[in-house]
């Protein structure tokens, strides 16, 4: 399936639709797609349009809009991924978007060996969205997932809201006190209780944010703020998991 990308507004079903120039240069030079032939526009926000390519110029395409579906929202899904090393964390977001993560936050902790200057990280974050579009575009996730740029990791936490019964605050840990994760099918931390376990719903009906530490992991001392954010940790199948192992296995158990 030919899939393109453009945020609106869109004609209604019958109506013409011109693309961006990148994307009409993608879809005819490096697809090779021309008249005649069906492609999919996505608009990130849940908005898929079925179309039929009228004009297969390599500067302004047009397409024909012959069905538009609109799809409800997924739960909010959040990871937050301890800043890699090298290009890992575009492959990160490569997968977090094809396996339906809502956001992506990236963080600095006191294990992460890469702290990004604004300009250098102003110019990843680009290329991480960029990521993200094109993986929705392969994928066929309606929902173009949030891309953050990169946060120390207690203020993150200090951004984040009062938890509530709904949405699961986890962090995969190493340490002897973490439930397995397929535990999360049937149990939920409440969020006035440290430690206290009650029943909810699966995991893949539950809003959650995950958070998956870098290369030698989050300290005795971030494992402690997540405690005091009522954060659960939890266990992940398998042995010791790199960092890009343990954010395909995480979200794919909400699936």
């Amino acid at each position: 399936m030919l899939r393109v990308f453009h945020p609106g507004p869109w004609p209604a079903s019958g109506g013409e639709l011109t693309l961006a120039p990148d994307e009409s240069s993608h879809l005819v030079r490096v697809r090779r797609a021309r008249v005649g032939e069906p492609v999919a526009v996505l608009d990130g926000k849940g908005g898929v349009a079925d179309g039929t390519l009228s004009a297969d110029s390599s500067s302004a395409s047009r397409l024909r809009i012959d069905k538009i579906t609109r799809h409800p929202a997924p739960p909010s899904r959040t990871l937050a991924v301890g800043l890699p090393k090298g290009d890992t964390f575009s492959e990160i977001i490569r997968q977090a978007t094809e396996l339906g993560a809502t956001a992506v936050q990236p963080l600095y902790t006191a294990h992460t060996e890469v702290h990004l200057e604004p300009d250098r990280a102003a110019r990843k974050l680009e290329r991480w969205r960029a990521t993200a579009l094109e993986s929705c575009k392969q994928s066929g996730n309606p929902w173009l997932p949030a891309i953050h740029a990169p946060l120390d990791l207690a203020k993150w936490l200090k951004t984040l809201p009062v938890k509530d019964e709904k949405t699961l605050h986890l962090v995969a840990a190493l340490t002897p006190n973490s439930i397995p994760i397929s535990q999360l099918q049937t149990v939920n931390r409440k969020p006035e209780t440290s430690g206290s376990l009650s029943p909810s719903a699966p995991l893949s009906l539950s809003p959650f944010i995950i958070c998956i530490g870098p290369e030698g992991d989050f300290s005795p001392a971030e494992y402690q703020l997540f405690e005091q954010s009522l954060f659960t940790p939890i266990r992940l199948p398998g042995h010791v998991l790199r960092v890009e192992t343990a954010c395909v296995v995480a979200l794919a158990r909400a699936e």
